[in-house]
């Protein structure tokens, strides 16, 4: 893997010290336990901040809910604010975001929806396409302060992860049938019901997929555990024309030894949600955490 460190909850920046290896990142980040933007295998980054005019309600810091900020794709851009001290924000005013590059004037202001459906910590959610990889800032508004996170912003070539457009990856995951030495299948308490049928299988049968990494035990960020409850909660009602996925990240507690459908997708952080269509093309990656209402919308379009 090579080693980077990381900015704005995932993106790389090469130039700055080497990267942990993931189940290192997953160790270091234990100290973000709660923080919404700190998934599994990344290190986050919360903003410096300032205000604006005298109507701050006092200062607040943003942090990002996204791994990777990627060039030339309607890009998921989500984050939460919290205080200084890390407690989060509930925001009750509207909230919005400015983006630019970092030696640029910002664009206009993007308005932003509040998700929080099914998890402890709500996030603010937007779209913007970015024109090409460099250093970018995004500049919050809320109740009159203002926040600035910076962000790297790379090439999609950048992420071997696939993206919206790109076909899905082969791979056996374990199923209850045929577990691959995985043990315990499902990390989650009560165990969730994604685990009969295999990936391979799946996109071999050419039906929609909605394929969820991650591992509710082993995750420091402790979002793996509520995503993946959000995506149960909302699955059923698109269960005859999806098949549903949960593939663990170890294939045992210790967290020593990974799935083999995790090397395969070269995943270095998680939760991850891929979706694919019946042909299996990716229709949409979501990094990190998401609510239901973020994965019901996603299954609408998926299906529609």
């Amino acid at each position: 893997m090579v080693d980077t460190e990381t900015l704005g909850g995932g993106a790389r920046l090469p130039f700055v010290q080497p990267e942990l290896d993931r189940r290192r990142f997953l160790i270091a980040g234990a100290g973000l336990v709660g923080m919404l933007g700190a998934g599994c295998g990344s290190s986050g980054s919360k903003a410096s901040v300032t205000t604006s005019g005298g109507s701050s309600p006092g200062p607040f810091a943003v942090r990002s809910n996204v791994f990777d900020f990627i060039a030339g794709i309607n890009q998921r851009v989500s984050f939460a604010l919290e205080t200084n001290s890390g407690s989060p924000i509930h925001p009750t005013d509207p909230v919005t975001v400015q983006i630019g590059r970092l030696d640029r004037p910002l664009d206009a202001s993007l308005a932003t929806t509040l998700h929080g459906d099914g998890l402890a910590n709500p996030y603010l959610l937007t779209y913007h396409q970015f024109d090409a990889p460099g250093l970018y800032k995004l500049r919050v508004s809320y109740q009159g302060g203002q926040s600035d996170l910076p962000i790297q912003v790379i090439a999609a070539s950048d992420t071997p992860i696939p993206l919206a457009g790109k076909p899905m990856i082969v791979s056996p995951t374990p199923t209850n049938a045929a577990p691959l030495g995985v043990s315990p299948l499902c990390t989650a308490q009560p165990p969730c019901p994604l685990h009969q049928v295999s990936l391979d299988a799946a996109l071999a049968a050419h039906r929609p997929v909605a394929l969820q990494f991650a591992t509710p035990a082993l995750c420091t960020s402790r979002q793996c555990g509520p995503t993946l409850d959000n995506l149960v909660a909302v699955h059923q009602a698109y269960a005859d024309r999806v098949t549903f996925i949960h593939c663990e990240i170890y294939t045992d507690l210790s967290g020593n030894s990974s799935v083999g459908a995790v090397s395969a997708y070269h995943l270095e952080h998680e939760p991850m949600l891929l979706l694919a269509g019946p042909d299996g093309v990716v229709k949409e990656r979501i990094d990190n955490a998401y609510d239901r209402g973020e994965a019901s919308d996603a299954l609408n379009r998926l299906v529609g």
